[in-house]
């Protein structure tokens, strides 16, 4: 009894402070802290997973990767939560979550789950296969480590219409850190309309993925406080109807051969408030879908400049393409800005060759950016291009 009472104190304390020492901070807007969930889980209430010699209930074995232990604390389909104590946990295979289900770490620096040799599957934390009509899945405060050997950290799919909660499947990701994947970093879509609809991404981060950091084919989404640095395809593919973005962040997106866009609004009626594009070898603000609506957002030395392969077509501030659009905020290029890194080259090289780029038959737009004086090299232009003659376009520099 006293080794099972040490056990429960030892992972209270552990999911209060990570490895560094350090406390793990409380959530900004709310729900369950990582010391909470370990107090429900030192009390028995819910299931939880650790190591060998921790006492939990579910012993991770990385012989065969600890995705049967977390999955076999979930189980195939009954409500459920379970907490993973604080370590790093080899998998071989995904998490799968079902309807109202929870996976919850001690922060996303504190749990990390990562893939290892042998690993088998697309992602590391997924739905079930097939035409299932479960929803209302929570991820939080957890790391995802793909190590270039699965897919994607996230890959959340609707296929069917849910029987309960529906019509919208509305999975919560929260303090979810996801890197190295092959593919895109947290990628939610499916073929029910809307796929995960009304999905909710609060304080998450993707670092290094092989595609887009967040892939985003599903309608009605919330996305809050996020960052995105260095995916090969691009930050935020928002590729769902009446996505709203707010506060979010992405830098150093794109290779020396492709462009990656910091945001491309690939669909209709999307909104964008407060967000920034910095230093990404592509356009800032790709704007595709009609109906969209960007503002208060800065576009800083974004583009290939002028180095091999550049055009003023992937090397704006915002990229218009789409009609009906409403665009307000800064577009500048500062001395030494751009994705040098990303390109390879020298100084005064990467970035922003314009601040807009309009492409041909674009019509009923509005646009007010600032430039400002300064336009180090190898920024070239205000404006690329026209609009129709219901437009309104203003770029002070």
């Amino acid at each position: 009894m006293q080794d099972q009472r040490s056990n429960r104190r030892s992972l209270l304390r552990a999911a209060a402070v990570t490895a560094a020492g350090s406390a793990v901070a409380a959530p900004a807007l709310g729900g369950i802290t990582p010391a909470q969930a370990a107090g429900l889980a030192a009390s028995g209430a819910i299931p939880w997973v650790g190591k060998a010699g921790s006492g939990a209930p579910f012993i991770a074995d990385d012989a065969v990767g600890a995705q049967a232990a977390i999955n076999a604390a979930l189980g195939s389909g009954a409500q459920q939560a379970v907490y993973v104590a604080p370590g790093e946990y080899l998998v071989k295979g995904p998490v799968v979550l079902y309807g109202r289900q929870a996976l919850i770490g001690a922060g996303p620096m504190a749990t990390v789950l990562k893939a290892t040799t042998g690993f088998s599957g697309t992602a590391l934390v997924t739905t079930p296969a097939g035409a299932y009509t479960h929803s209302r899945q929570c991820v939080t405060d957890i790391g995802l480590e793909g190590a270039n050997l699965a897919a994607n950290g996230i890959n959340f799919q609707m296929n069917a219409d849910p029987t309960t909660y529906g019509p919208d499947p509305a999975p919560w990701l929260t303090r979810v850190f996801v890197s190295r994947t092959t593919g895109d970093g947290i990628y939610l879509g499916g073929t029910y309309a809307g796929g995960m609809r009304e999905f909710k991404l609060t304080d998450c981060r993707v670092e290094n993925a092989g595609g887009w950091g967040y892939n985003l084919q599903s309608s009605d989404g919330f996305v809050s406080g996020c960052s995105c640095q260095g995916s090969d395809a691009g930050g935020y593919l928002i590729g769902g109807g009446n996505i709203k973005v707010w506060g979010s962040k992405v830098y150093g997106t794109g290779t020396a051969t492709t462009a990656g866009p910091g945001f491309r609004l690939a669909s209709s009626r999307a909104t964008v408030v407060g967000c920034e594009a910095q230093d990404v070898a592509g356009n800032g603000f790709e704007i595709v879908g009609a109906n969209c609506t960007i503002s208060g957002c800065t576009a800083d030395s974004t583009g290939w400049g002028t180095a091999a392969g550049a055009t003023d077509l992937n090397s704006a501030g915002f990229h218009v393409a789409g009609s009906a659009a409403s665009i307000e905020g800064g577009s500048f290029q500062r001395a030494n800005g751009g994705p040098r890194w990303v390109l390879g080259v020298g100084a005064n090289v990467a970035g922003m060759r314009t601040a807009l780029y309009l492409a041909s038959g674009v019509n009923y737009v509005s646009v007010r950016l600032v430039t400002g004086a300064n336009k180090p090299a190898p920024f070239q232009r205000l404006i690329t291009g026209t609009a129709g003659a219901n437009s309104s376009i203003s770029v002070l520099g």
